[in-house]
């Protein structure tokens, strides 16, 4: 995986300052690296933050978070700086990442999107992995929010369907934990392996 920065807009809370961030993956497919710092317009900021982020049987987790100022420069470690470290963002643009590495290399629209019909839907191995990918693809980084609702409309069904359909996918393996109380995903174990 080559790194990635972020879009524009990553901005630490209660502040002005903006962040570019560099997402790797290291020899391990279950561990990668994070760098932030201010962004170059920032350039009188002089700290910076890097850290592993894991994947455990819970999901991607943050393992290890330093944060570091040019011991020349204005900036110290402090609470209020520690506070405003944007832990929970970062770790959703590594997860973005690495479902958005998977998404690049699938093909436009799933199959099984176009074919389901009316009525009870199977819920096949194939039928759920087609669901998973399609879910990644709609929540990877750069994404509207509304994941779901595009979904639905792409199957014909109501959200609460689709809803229901990538609970299952995450119960047979192919999606990962979510994140409680945010939209997105990982890759499950089912869709690593192939």
């Amino acid at each position: 995986m080559t790194a990635a920065k972020t879009p524009p807009g990553l901005q630490l809370p209660g502040t002005q300052i903006r962040l570019s961030l560099d997402i790797s993956e290291t020899e391990s497919p279950d561990h990668f690296t994070f760098a932030a710092r201010p962004a170059a317009k920032e350039a009188d900021r002089s700290w910076r933050i890097h850290g592993d982020v894991y994947r455990t049987a819970h999901g991607l987790m943050v393992k290890r978070v330093e944060v570091d100022t040019d011991p020349t420069g204005p900036d110290e470690v402090t609470g209020t700086l520690m506070r405003q470290i944007p832990i929970g963002t970062i770790l959703d643009y590594v997860r973005g990442r690495v479902s958005a590495t998977l998404a690049e290399d699938l093909p436009g629209a799933p199959a099984a999107a176009l074919a389901v019909s009316a009525g009870r839907t199977a819920m096949t191995d194939d039928f759920l992995r087609d669901v998973a990918l399609a879910y990644l693809r709609e929540t990877a980084p750069g994404q509207p929010q509304g994941a779901t609702g595009r979904l639905a409309v792409a199957y014909g069904r109501p959200e609460q369907t689709i809803r229901t359909w990538v609970a299952r996918a995450r119960k047979e393996g192919w999606l990962g934990p979510s994140a409680k109380g945010r939209a997105g995903a990982e890759p499950g174990p089912r869709l690593r392996a192939e």
